[in-house]
């Protein structure tokens, strides 16, 4: 169930997207409706491979790939619209619609075939309900209103800000324990949201001391939850 979820949120995010950028090259409903379709198709696209048993659809180097791909479909079905456009749009939306939702949230390999190595800035949790259910929103009504631009940028805007307090709050803790604990010697350190809006969870470690805690959001207090010193 989590994994489905998961890719809605890719639906949402990618269809969102697609919508504020062709919105204005189409007034019927049904253009619109197509639109959505294509652009949360083209969001999850990345992970048919994982079907196969690999993740190189993961790599930005496909992206590209995808968005031609998507072109050429949307341009058979729609035919006053300019290619390249929909070559650009349909690459954003796969670049953003997934391969950005996953580095902010369960970390992404997207140097594929490069390295294997996976990368992330972990402000989100995988099902980000927040995310969710404001592009949701948007979506239902988006499709029937007619200004429905307006309702997906709103959304847009919304889902930004809420990534960019995050984003603030996140580096400002990953300051704080370096300062605290820089002095031992910082070898890991990793934050990460926990299971609560209001909260991150951290880990540390030093040559001296790993610890683990907590630290709320909206401010920069550190509550230490275990501590094992390696000299003991």
């Amino acid at each position: 169930m989590g994994y489905i979820i998961h890719e809605i949120l890719h639906f949402f995010v990618g269809a969102s997207i697609g919508y504020v950028m062709f919105n204005k090259d189409f007034e019927s409903n049904g253009k619109r409706a197509l639109i959505l379709c294509f652009g949360g198709i083209a969001a999850i696209s990345p992970d048919i491979t994982k079907f196969f048993g690999d993740i190189l659809g993961h790599s930005v180097l496909l992206v590209p790939v995808y968005g031609l791909l998507f072109a050429i479909g949307f341009r058979v079905l729609v035919r006053d619209l300019h290619f390249l456009k929909a070559w650009f749009v349909f690459s954003l939306t796969v670049l953003i619609g997934h391969i950005f939702i996953d580095y902010v949230g369960n970390g992404v390999a997207f140097l594929l075939p490069l390295t294997q190595e996976e990368f992330s800035f972990s402000i989100i949790r995988r099902n980000d309900e927040f995310v969710l259910y404001t592009l949701l929103v948007a979506v239902l009504i988006g499709l029937f209103y007619r200004k429905g631009k307006l309702v997906f940028l709103t959304g847009i805007i919304i889902v930004s800000l809420y990534l960019g307090g995050l984003s603030v709050s996140k580096i400002q803790l990953e300051q704080a324990l370096n300062k605290q604990y820089q002095s031992d010697n910082v070898n890991l350190l990793i934050t990460f949201p926990s299971n609560s809006y209001s909260e991150w969870k951290f880990m540390v470690r030093t040559d001296k001391v790993w610890v683990n805690g907590y630290s709320p959001i909206l401010n920069s207090k550190i509550y230490i939850e275990d501590e094992r010193k390696l000299d003991e």
